[in-house]
């Protein structure tokens, strides 16, 4: 059953974070008490509502939280309880456009772009903010470009991986000690593929080696051949680099959950199909959408990658939910508004594996609009 929502318009905020490193003097506000947040953590979550009128301003993303958790940017970050349909804690929203979530044992890394470039603020479970990076500085002579994946956290929430233009890097929160694993400049390469250019990064499953993509090219050269796209794995140490080369295949991005990474094509060249890889295993298969031309409106996978959806924009928008390990289409629905500027920008579709819901939010990066957010069962 679908439920419809509209959220009003809010003043844009203009809170600014202070330097790289230094804790900041924002502090998060649960609203409820501390053996509520336990037992968010411990309870199981069956049920699912999204009551969108607890939260205040123009509704921009979400992002899984675990437990059932999500995190809401909208006037200011809220963690919501979809079991208990309970914010649980709220805080000053961080200035960035759209953000990652890598929950960890004592709270949450939120990473994404914003006008700084590369952020990285750690939060505890109540969303109190104990530390912002400018991912950039630390790098000094590199940078991230990408706007997803460019930055990763493994689930202790002691180390991030950064992959950079010229480079991948791991980042020891407590020592403070920023480590090369690859560098462009200096030829990484292993089996005739030389990498060119680094896009994303992810730890695997035991957080003990760093999966990764981006481009490369042939070693030695080869006359006429174009970069092409890559994945590999490589170490903490640095040691046993893998690199694969696809020649048939250009990832947009690099879209994490908890078993799985996706690997979504640029849309120009999209073909209908998904190619993911398992983080415990590092194998790699293709999950075939309905339609040749599915995927290039956007892909989305679920928190623990057991789903994906994709998104298929005419007049209106369609979303389809696929169960990953089967092939199988779950559920095909389709969103209607009077108002075309909705089917503009691609939506945003959050997956929920435990409860078998999607939260489709349209509008939210568009400001002339309020936010209309759909939820629906598969």
């Amino acid at each position: 059953m679908k439920k419809t929502f509209c959220i009003t318009l809010a003043l844009l905020f203009t809170l600014a974070l202070s330097a790289c490193d230094k804790t900041p003097d924002v502090s998060g506000t649960p609203i409820v008490s501390v053996s509520d947040l336990e037992n968010h953590k411990e309870q199981n979550h069956s049920s699912f509502t999204f009551d969108t009128t607890l939260f205040s301003g123009k509704l921009q993303s979400c992002a899984y939280a675990g437990n059932g958790g999500l995190l809401v940017l909208a006037d200011r970050l809220y963690l919501y309880d979809t079991a208990a349909a309970s914010v649980l804690a709220v805080t000053e929203a961080p200035p960035m456009y759209d953000f990652e979530v890598q929950p960890t044992n004592d709270g949450y890394i939120l990473t994404g772009l914003g006008d700084d470039g590369a952020m990285a603020y750690i939060y505890d479970s109540s969303l109190s903010l104990k530390r912002e990076i400018a991912v950039n500085e630390l790098l000094r002579e590199d940078f991230v470009a990408s706007e997803t994946g460019g930055v990763a956290a493994t689930t202790d929430g002691k180390k991030l991986a950064i992959a950079a233009m010229g480079g991948l890097y791991l980042y020891d929160l407590e020592s403070e000690n920023l480590t090369t694993l690859l560098d462009v400049s200096q030829n990484a390469e292993t089996d005739g593929i030389g990498v060119s250019m680094l896009n994303g990064a992810a730890f695997a499953g035991d957080n003990n080696h760093i999966l990764f993509y981006g481009r490369g090219e042939s070693i030695p050269a080869t006359n006429g051949e174009d970069s092409f796209c890559i994945y590999g794995s490589i170490n903490m140490d640095g040691g046993n680099l893998k690199l694969t080369k696809l020649s048939d295949y250009d990832i947009e991005e690099m879209q994490s959950s908890a078993d799985r990474l996706f690997f979504p094509q640029v849309f120009t060249q999209n073909n209908g199909k998904l190619l993911w890889l398992n983080r415990a295993t590092g194998i790699t298969d293709t999950l075939s959408f309905s339609d040749g031309d599915e995927g290039r409106d956007g892909v989305y996978s679920s928190a623990q990658g057991n789903y994906v959806a994709t998104a298929v924009l005419n007049n209106n928008l369609t979303v389809r939910i696929y169960d990953v390990a089967s092939g199988e289409l779950l559920a095909t629905e389709v969103i209607e508004n009077a108002d075309p500027t909705y089917f503009y920008r691609i939506p945003r579709i959050y997956l929920l594996d435990e409860t078998r819901t999607a939260v489709v939010v349209l509008g939210g990066s568009i400001s002339e609009i309020d936010t209309l957010v759909s939820t629906l069962s598969f």
